[in-house]
């Protein structure tokens, strides 16, 4: 019980925390949850006295705090030891440390401490730097502070020490899935100067951490040895080529070793190491002497007793002035800006870089989980981690009021902010104490020629890689053909051998055959035979008298011996002529595997001028003209570019600045440079923020009503009796003539007249118009109307029209719509232009207007225009010209105007033909009513009155009938 463990202690054994991993468990677990989590050491720290009671009390008795523990611990293997990761091989455990001897060398000067620019921005130095303290606000929590002195060590044998003095409290609920594993950690080391700050992440570093792993280049092995708070922790460095010990470090706690040597790797040897620590979450006090906090069991000297000859102390630190700089880059996205800091900080270590890229840097050298990072772009890159507090980039506000705090040399590296004075004015406001001095360096235009090279051996090297690609693929591509090549060669070669085996067998039973037939025709000459003798000795007298009939029977048996040798002739003739064949097949054979021989001669000659490497690949003249290499990520999104780059200026002095300096033009030549990007981005970007005035709302809403005005004033002036029944003359008079009568108009001169709704006799300037002439009517007016509420709207010198590129953007931002020049009958929008060119034109890809009108005047204006050119297109169809027709359909009027409140117009004819309305000219139908008194009868079937447009016109209630029921019910 707790109570026990407190007896068994005694007062005087510091009270030690439970392990980190039983601090995740909670403390309601107590010391079982330690002894889990933590192992053996982690139950001797905690819950370990029933079990090795008497041992433990030995051990204390003996003066060492978990002495009996370690013992234990040095025979038993650790549980953690069993983890999948890489175990540490275990050593002779005999102690192979003697004491230092005496070295009257001079000691180091200068003792060791940690410089503000060789600690992360989370480290708050206390008590001289002897305390290290880390920020835990928000996300500060999660991520690892980290300390690197400023004395190394290149020969000897030195040690520091480190102990947790605190476990600082952090927010449980935050930490989830994708947050660091140990909350609370400590890791103590050496590191080579310019590695990574965060000990344990990347190459140059090796250390100890206290869940008991080894980083050794970034990667880590399991040693199974923990430590605690409140225990002293010793990390030695041995450099002495004559000790057996040799380049290695090892980890001692509360004055006995906790691990054997370990080597360091081949990247660490022959060069400065430096006392580096790293914590996340803990209070950490560092010690490097000159005498112990706890000694060792051999006597050996700390960093501060060092001999000066063994050390190396790192320049820099306290500015003579007692100035540090902070830099604001001021660079185009994607021109550079990220590339030269990369270079400046590679030669300027001592400078810290603020911007967002660092921290997701940090986040994952802290062992946050981060997600894809595509979204972002490398000014504002995405965490994407799932941790709350770092998804917000709320990290960004705390350093934001933490570093000015701290005096050091900074580059605040903001591109879009870097290049906005409103923004610049914040950040300078941020570094106003007097030991700052602000500079701004321009990095705009061309730059200098040792920029360029580096940035074209970007590009090669990005060439020569897809090159390398290609290469091997055709390789593979080869080495496939000729795989196959071969085994559709042997394949060739095994029918070749069945069909050897089958022919062989073929003649085998040829021969086998004809043998069989010559024996059975010799048994039976040798029959016939025998019964010709026994004949002749029975009847001798017979055979006088028949001797005339024996000799053509003799004769008979010569010409059968005589044809058996033709036979035999023939069959040898046979065997001679397949003996040839042969012959002939084997010189072919052989001539097909010289044939071969030489293919595959030639194919490894191809092979060969392949060669064992990809070619090396050289810049075109066209990419050494290159000023920056292209990236996979840009350097800010497209929208936020679009957005900003109005507002981008070069930095002045007025604005807060001690120094602007021009890195790589003058101010003149970068101004220019600035001025044309800004006008060539002007004529290619959208502008996402546009939003249509009230006036352009003003002159469209009453370009509708107008509209709708116009179609019904035509209706009822072709509706008009006065006008049937001109129309029922005009067509009996074509009956009687064969030609149609032209009417000529009321007006000559369309721009004289005052009222387009009566040009006299009440007959109005567009009653002539058809479907295709009311589309083009309000198209003029969309486009000109669009053309010059942008140039109000934008009220941009740099912006004077709409561009080419970005018109159906901008025509369905201020129309709500899209615009189909098929519809119309062109192809695309500049040809649709030229169908109206009495009003708008593309100059230089921008859209124009020739009208010089001003805003108010009146919209018929552009009736009249209309109405010119469908005279003029009428001309020229009369001379015969078909070229003049139209081809604009029915969907190329505007749906908002059809939903104005005007009928819509009906669909072009020709112009000899008499125009009709369409369906939505048509006068609205009253649906009858539902109480028309019942017909007489208990069941009748009536038809209501046809209305007008009824079933004569088409009309949807001319086909409605009654049907009446008892009761005087019924329905229509």
């Amino acid at each position: 019980s707790p109570f026990a463990i407190a007896l068994l202690r005694g007062p005087s054994e510091p009270r030690c925390l439970r392990s980190y991993g039983a601090e995740e468990e909670g403390r309601s677990q107590g010391c079982a949850g330690a002894r889990e989590e933590g192992g053996e050491e982690g139950g001797a720290e905690e819950g370990g006295a029933e079990e090795r009671g008497a041992e433990e009390r030995g051990a204390q008795a003996a003066g060492g705090e978990a002495g009996g523990a370690e013992a234990v611990a040095a025979e038993t293997p650790e549980p953690e030891a069993a983890s999948s990761e890489a175990k540490v091989a275990e050593v002779d455990n005999t102690e192979k440390e003697t004491d230092a001897s005496a070295d009257k060398r001079p000691v180091l000067k200068a003792p060791a401490l940690f410089r503000s620019c060789d600690t992360t921005l989370n480290v708050v130095p206390t008590m001289q730097g002897r305390v290290l303290r880390p920020l835990t606000d928000g996300a500060m929590q999660f991520l690892l502070a980290g300390a690197r002195a400023q004395t190394g060590l290149k020969a000897g044998r030195y040690m520091y020490e480190a102990r947790i003095l605190e476990m600082l409290p952090v927010s449980e609920h935050h930490w989830g899935r994708s947050a660091p594993k140990s909350k609370h950690v400590l890791r103590v080391g050496f590191s080579a100067a310019g590695s990574s700050l965060v000990l344990g992440h990347g190459v140059g570093g090796i250390c100890f951490d206290s869940d008991g792993g080894l980083f050794v280049d970034g990667k880590r092995a399991v040693t199974g040895k923990k430590f605690f708070k409140d225990q002293t922790i010793g990390v030695l460095l041995n450099l002495d080529p004559k000790s057996p010990n040799a380049n290695t470090v090892s980890l001692f706690r509360n004055g006995e070793r906790l691990t054997p040597p370990q080597k360091l790797p081949e990247s660490l040897q022959n060069k400065a190491l430096f006392p580096h620590v790293a914590f996340r979450n803990v209070s950490v006090q560092v010690s490097f002497g000159p005498n112990p906090l706890v000694p060792l069991p051999f006597s050996c000297r700390m960093v501060n007793g060092a001999a000066q000859a063994d050390v190396e102390t790192l320049a820099g630190g306290e500015q003579k002035d007692g100035k540090y700089d902070v830099l604001f880059p001021v660079g185009l996205p994607d021109e550079g800006p990220f590339e030269w800091l990369d270079g400046f900080l590679a030669k300027n270590p001592q400078y810290v870089e603020l911007s967002d890229r660092k921290l997701v840097e940090w986040a994952a050298a802290s062992g946050v989980w981060l997600g894809k990072r595509g979204k972002g772009s490398n000014d504002k890159p995405s965490f994407d981690s799932g941790v709350h507090l770092l998804d917000d980039f709320s990290l960004r506000g705390v350093l934001q009021a933490f570093a000015p705090v701290v005096p050091r040399n900074y580059v605040v590296m903001e591109v879009r902010d870097n290049l906005m004075p409103q923004e610049r004015e914040k950040a300078l406001k941020r570094f106003n104490a007097s030991c700052f001095k602000k500079t701004a360096c321009v990095l705009i235009g061309e730059p200098p020629a040792e920029f360029k090279a580096a940035e074209h051996e970007k590009l090669r090297a990005a060439k020569q890689k897809l090159a390398n690609q290609a290469w091997l693929a055709k390789k593979a591509e080869k080495a496939r053909k000729k795989a196959a090549a071969e085994m559709a060669k042997k394949a060739a070669a095994r029918r070749k051998e069945a069909e050897e085996r089958r022919k062989k067998l073929i003649e085998e039973a040829k021969k086998k055959k004809a043998e069989a037939e010559a024996k059975k025709k010799a048994e039976e000459e040798a029959k016939k035979k025998a019964e010709a003798g026994d004949a002749a000795e029975t009847k001798e007298g017979e055979k006088d008298a028949k001797a005339e009939e024996a000799k053509p029977a003799e004769m008979e048996v010569d010409e059968g011996a005589k044809k058996d040798e033709e036979n035999k002739d023939e069959e040898k003739k046979d065997e001679e002529k397949k003996d040839e064949e042969q012959k002939d097949e084997e010189k072919k054979d052989d001539e097909s595997k010289v044939e071969e021989k030489q293919e595959e001669e030639s194919k490894d000659e191809e092979d060969d001028d392949m060669g064992e490497e990809a070619p090396m690949v050289e810049l075109t003249e066209e990419e050494t003209k290159q000023w920056f290499a292209p990236k996979s990520v840009a350097d800010i999104k497209e929208a936020t570019f679009a957005a900003s780059f109005g507002s981008f200026a070069l930095p002045e002095k007025t604005e807060g600045f001690d120094a602007v300096r021009y890195e790589w033009q003058k101010e003149a030549v970068a101004k220019a440079y600035l001025r044309e990007k800004i006008l060539a981005k002007k004529r290619t970007s959208k502008l996402e923020s546009l939003q249509p005035s009230t006036w352009f709302q003003e002159k469209w809403t009453q370009f509708k009503k107008l509209f709708a005005e116009w179609q019904k004033k035509q209706q009822e002036f072709k509706s008009s009796p006065d006008q049937k029944a001109k129309a029922a003359k005009k067509a009996a008079r074509k009956e009687e003539d064969g030609e149609e009568e032209e009417d000529k108009p009321v007006v000559d001169d369309i721009f004289s007249v005052d009222n387009i709704c009566d040009v006299g006799e009440g007959e109005p300037l567009f009653k002539d118009f058809e479907m295709a002439d009311w589309a083009l009517l309000q198209l003029r007016f969309e486009l000109w109307l669009l053309q010059t509420a942008f140039k109000k709207d934008v009220n941009d010198p740099d912006r004077p029209a709409v561009p080419l590129q970005h018109f159906a953007f901008y025509y369905q931002k201020y129309y709500k719509k899209n615009l189909n020049p098929k519809l119309f009958g062109a192809d695309d929008v500049v040809e649709l232009s030229k169908i109206v060119k009495d009003t708008v034109s593309w100059e230089d890809e921008l859209l124009g207007t020739p009208l010089t009108i001003e805003e108010d005047e009146d919209p018929a204006f552009f009736v009249k225009h209309t109405e010119e050119a469908r005279r003029e297109r009428q001309r020229r169809i009369d001379a015969g010209d078909e070229t003049a027709r139209l081809k604009v359909q029915q969907g190329a009027l505007s749906a908002q105007t059809q939903r104005s409140g005007a009928p819509r117009p009906a669909m072009a004819t020709p112009s000899s033909a008499q125009p009709r309305l369409g369906a939505s000219l048509r006068p609205a139908l009253q649906k009858p009513s539902l109480t028309t008194p019942k017909p007489s009868g208990l069941s009748a079937m009536v038809t209501p009155p046809t209305a007008k447009g009824g079933a004569a016109s088409g009309g949807g209630w001319g086909s409605g009938t009654w049907k009446g029921g008892k009761g005087g019910k019924g329905k229509w």
